[in-house]
């Protein structure tokens, strides 16, 4: 899922004072607080002792890219928290711009070894860290005022321009899924698209892309008949200017699913559990986030059971269909 220079269009507003950012030109500058940061009511721990915390993103975007989105909410963690962000290398990320952006299964590893302590995490690996004793998500980005959090549908795509209206127009055909533990890319289709006629690897071709991007541009220009995908990263690619979303056709979608969510090891302290929620959670969205996620501005607590309900129920239900097969 990795496009080196998708965001060009994107990123070229106003630049973000970041000290991380800044590290990319010949002398690193230290973090500074955006206005809008400035401005937030956000609790302080500078009389606390100051902590290490490693922190690992998914590889979703570069690792410029992945820090000029992210780069703002991780100096106002370190500000806020008075909390010294690292890589694994070791590497502080006030000085540099290598965060470590991992696969799946790296970042799975990363986390239960506790080698990395804060992560993003897409919502099909949830269920994997809780069930092997990992705490529950404690964050994910939502509107402070109406209180809603951001969500996101499966979706079935193809080109407008091909001769499938419905799904069930794709038996027999190709379908792109993306990876294997992806919970909109592979696990929910699996579990969901039995009752639409559709049977993965029974009645359509399941084809792994390698990610809601390549399975996007597979389809726009003919890889694939059909894909599944996660429509708010359909939605991205359409407001970067990737895929024209006049030519591409929805043939259905999911209810809605939480999207990427933030977790912390088990064995981060109770002390700096609660420094990060806290700060987290006093967070105010930079403008490139803001047009990154529309509607959403902070970050909202998690109440897993009722809003991992739905993955925890494509999960089940994918658990029962292994032990079956």
């Amino acid at each position: 899922m990795r496009f080196d220079t998708r965001f060009c269009a994107l990123l070229s507003g106003a630049t973000l004072m970041l000290g991380p950012v800044a590290a990319q030109t010949e002398r690193p500058a230290p973090a500074r607080a955006t206005a809008a940061n400035a401005a937030a009511a956000a609790p302080s721990f500078a009389n606390s002792p100051r902590e290490k915390m490693v922190v690992a993103m998914p590889k979703t975007y570069a690792k410029a890219e992945t820090m000029l989105l992210w780069g703002d909410y991780f100096n106002h963690l370190a500000r806020c928290g008075n909390i010294d962000l690292h890589n694994i290398q070791g590497e502080s990320l006030e000085k540099s711009t290598n965060i470590d952006t991992l696969g799946e299964k790296d970042l799975i590893e990363g986390i239960q070894s506790g080698k990395v302590q804060l992560a993003q995490v897409n919502p099909g690996l949830v269920p994997q860290l809780v069930n092997a004793g990992q705490p529950a998500p404690f964050a994910v980005p939502g509107n402070k005022a109406t209180g809603k959090r951001n969500s996101y549908h499966l979706i079935l795509i193809s080109r407008v321009d091909s001769p499938f209206t419905k799904p069930q127009d794709l038996v027999g055909k190709k379908i792109a899924h993306t990876t294997p533990t992806s919970n909109s890319g592979n696990l929910a289709p699996r579990a969901l698209f039995p009752a639409l006629g559709l049977n993965p690897d029974k009645n359509y071709e399941v084809v792994f892309s390698n990610g809601h991007e390549r399975s996007v541009t597979g389809v726009m220009h003919g890889f694939y008949p059909a894909a599944a995908v996660a429509s708010d990263l359909y939605q991205r690619m359409v407001l970067k200017g990737d895929v024209k979303g006049s030519s591409i056709r929805t043939l259905w979608e999911s209810p809605p699913f939480m999207t990427e969510t933030w977790t912390m090891g088990k064995d981060v302290s109770a002390d700096l559990q609660n420094r990060v929620k806290r700060c987290s959670y006093s967070y105010n969205f930079s403008p490139k986030l803001r047009q990154l996620l529309p509607g959403n501005d902070t970050f909202l607590p998690i109440q897993f059971e009722r809003d991992f309900a739905t993955v925890m129920e494509v999960y089940t239900k994918t658990q029962a269909a292994n032990k079956a097969n």
